[in-house]
């Protein structure tokens, strides 16, 4: 019996560190605001052709499967995008067994590349990346407004395939309806970032909702960018579409899709942009 007793304890206790470490150590409980830049002249510097792709990695199964990372980058070798919006990346953590995911990619997939935090805990960070076969010109992280898991949008000057375009890559809120009202103080913001683009712009990422959800369709209601689509479902375990790209309107949609391939749980969207 006491035997039965110390293992119930011990399994307990290994299922409450994950629990207590992400919320001592990572989550905040303010709810932050919005510091958007101001509106900047806009200059109609569009490539012609275009192919960005937006991938949530789930860089953290690297810690259980040593070649994630190799089969992530063989995924964007074989698409060829000219960007890259990655969610997920770690940067020396312990769930990344403490490599480098920014150097790795950028090792593997010969691209130029940026990293943006949303947090940084015990000498790692956690974020996204943007990669491309052109040249970053500038990039900055703003923090998202919210509790929980501190989110935030890269934001990236990127020249490119003879134009210069103005990147967002972002990864809102977690945890379906319970966080449907921060999602949407999110994606305020985000829109408030968008509209203060001096470049043709792009807004990639994983949104965490469905497009049927309330804060997803106010987001389209309110603005005037456009959703590359229908993408069909991105996630493989829910089967709904959580990752998104939106462009502003003078992009044309030549392709979106969603690819079945790749070994993290969310399937990579490609789409093709073309301007006249």
């Amino acid at each position: 019996m006491r035997r039965k007793r110390r293992l119930v304890v011990i399994l307990i206790l290994l299922l409450a560190i994950p629990v207590v470490y992400r919320v001592f150590g990572v989550y905040k409980f303010r709810s932050g605001e919005c510091r958007a830049l101001d509106p900047r002249v806009f200059a109609s510097t569009y490539p012609q052709r275009l192919v960005v792709m937006t991938y949530n990695i789930e860089g953290h199964a690297a810690l259980i499967r040593s070649d994630h990372i190799q089969q992530i980058a063989d995924v964007i070798n074989r698409v060829k995008p000219d960007v890259v919006c990655i969610n997920e990346a770690h940067r020396n953590t312990w769930q990344a067994r403490f490599h480098d995911h920014v150097e790795d990619l950028r090792r593997l997939t010969h691209m130029n590349g940026v990293f943006g935090r949303s947090y940084d805990f015990l000498g790692g960070a956690f974020g996204n990346i943007i990669l491309t076969r052109g040249d970053v010109v500038a990039s900055n992280v703003h923090d998202l407004p919210g509790t929980g898991e501190p989110r935030s949008v890269l934001e990236a000057v990127v020249r490119v395939n003879g134009g210069t375009i103005e990147l967002y890559v972002t990864h809102l809120a977690a945890w379906g309806s319970v966080n449907a009202a921060i999602r949407g103080k999110q994606l305020e913001c985000l829109a408030h970032h968008v509209r203060a683009s001096a470049h043709p712009f792009i807004l990639a990422g994983d949104l965490n909702a469905s497009p049927e959800a309330a804060e997803i369709a106010k987001f389209r209601s309110e603005n005037v960018l456009q959703l590359c689509g229908p993408i069909g479902p991105t996630h493989k375990v829910t089967e709904k579409q959580l990752d998104y790209v939106f462009t502003d309107r003078g992009w044309r949609v030549v392709s979106a899709r969603a690819l079945d391939i790749g070994p993290s749980d969310h399937r990579p969207v490609v789409v093709e942009l073309a301007h006249p």
